[in-house]
């Protein structure tokens, strides 16, 4: 049994393969939580509860397992110290510590000034800088990681000393055509007084054995094990995903890229061209937020989420948008969180309910289109595989993938296809199945849960 773990932002999960299938994993998943965080902006979670979390996972499974790989959120960092166990918390990717303002300047403009590097917030570089220059390093730390390095880490009882680039590149200043950091960045984080993985692993190598003597991968970033899962045909499809963010990947073999699309690299077969907004499903979400506190203000009663989400569904597949354009940029872009949403093309007649829910599912869907647009890979690609909550729960999504793409839509209903492809890519790691055999197994899966739909 090959296992994958996912740790996601919000919650905590698995999948299995035997080799043949993907087998219905009935253990226990877990929340995420928040914690209180420890400075201004701050968006913490505890590893101590989320390494309990993965070893419940872990003793839930009955049978062999014959590999273990993890999978989840990128860019956040937590500190550790020389017996391997964290000394802080996990300053997630939505952490905003860096806005912090020193001496007239925020300090992610003082790290931009000095490497000539403009990071986004979150990013574990940037954190780690930030924390260098409020005094938060703790002082026990001898290095610093990412959350998955970190609990594979503490399955196999050592630090990493490489990592895998999916995990590297959301640190920041990393080039994934060369696999390498830009040797700037050492000198402005300490390098000298605190370490990380520096040097990137092989494409599926074991990074190490638990006490068991079970081989455990190097992890690989949920993006990239997605894509892994859901994708059968690389060459011809992109994968779009919606849930709380949104993301447009396509492969290539080609690392020229748009400038608003950022270059992964992809298990050593290409890269991945992936085009990422701030709020997708959180935008859908705040609306749904909003009709709430209307209808609990009139009634006086409480309202459930089901009931507006269900209200919002048939309201807005009776509407066209009326002609509104709603640009959902509630927390900006990746590239500018200054920019703010905004609503076009109001006017007394099309001011509904019903547009108001339609425009926003397609100003969510056209952000997306838009990185299509603008890859020079993106003329190759003939078909849409969709994934992601949103586009699982709701056929709004659904209709309007299918209008604004203008190409036949696949709806992937794997529960959680990060955790899958983390466990088909233990399944390659230790040689059970081949390239060809995953791309074999994906496509079955794909057209049978079709059938399902």
């Amino acid at each position: 049994m090959h296992v994958g773990i996912d740790i996601g932002t919000t919650h905590i999960g698995a999948s299995l393969f035997d080799g043949e299938r993907e087998i219905r994993y009935t253990g226990p998943t877990f929340e995420n939580r928040r914690i209180a965080g420890s400075v201004d902006g701050a968006f913490e979670q505890d590893p101590a509860a989320i390494e309990r979390s993965v070893r419940l996972i872990l003793e839930s499974i009955t049978g062999p397992v014959d590999s273990i790989t993890v999978t989840g959120q990128v860019h956040g960092i937590l500190y550790y110290d020389v017996n391997n166990m964290c000394v802080s918390p996990l300053a997630t990717w939505l952490d905003q510590r860096s806005h912090i303002m020193i001496g007239g300047k925020s300090i992610q403009q003082l790290f931009a000034d000095l490497t000539s590097f403009t990071l986004p917030a979150g990013y574990g570089f940037l954190t780690h800088f930030a924390n260098l220059k409020l005094g938060l390093v703790p002082p026990d730390a001898v290095g610093f990681c990412g959350i998955l390095e970190y609990i594979t880490a503490r399955l196999i009882g050592s630090p990493l000393s490489k990592s895998d680039p999916s995990c590297m590149g959301p640190m920041g200043c990393f080039d994934p055509v060369s696999k390498h950091y830009d040797p700037e960045i050492f000198e402005f984080i300490e390098s000298g007084k605190i370490s990380f993985a520096s040097e990137s692993c092989r494409p599926f190598e074991i990074a190490g054995y638990t006490e068991d003597g079970i081989p455990v991968t190097y992890p690989v970033g949920d993006n990239q094990a997605g894509f892994f899962a859901s994708v059968a045909d690389i060459s011809s499809s992109a994968l779009v995903s919606i849930g709380t963010s949104g993301q447009l990947s396509l492969f290539s073999a080609s690392s020229d890229i748009s400038p608003r699309m950022e270059l992964r690299e992809f298990l050593g077969l290409g890269y991945l061209h992936v085009g990422a907004t701030m709020t997708a499903g959180k935008a859908y979400e705040r609306l749904k937020d909003l009709f709430k506190e209307v209808c609990e203000q009139i009634s006086g009663t409480e309202v459930t989420d089901e009931a507006v989400f269900d209200m919002m569904r048939k309201t807005g597949a009776a509407a066209n948008g009326g002609g509104i354009i709603c640009h959902p940029l509630f927390s900006g872009t990746r590239d500018d969180d200054r920019l703010k949403a905004s609503f076009e093309n109001l006017t007394l007649k099309n001011f509904t309910m019903g547009n108001l829910v339609s425009s926003v599912v397609d100003g969510i869907v056209g952000e997306l289109k838009e990185f299509l647009g603008q890859d020079v890979s993106a003329g190759r690609v003939e078909k849409i595989v969709a994934t992601g909550s949103s586009v699982q729960k709701n056929p709004l999504f659904v209709e309007s993938l299918e209008r604004i793409f203008a190409m036949p839509v696949i709806i992937s209903t794997i529960d959680d296809a990060a955790a899958l492809g983390a466990a088909l890519i233990g399944a390659v790691a230790i040689g059970k199945i081949t390239l060809e055999d995953k791309n074999s197994f994906v496509d079955i899966l794909i057209n049978r849960k079709k059938e399902k739909i």
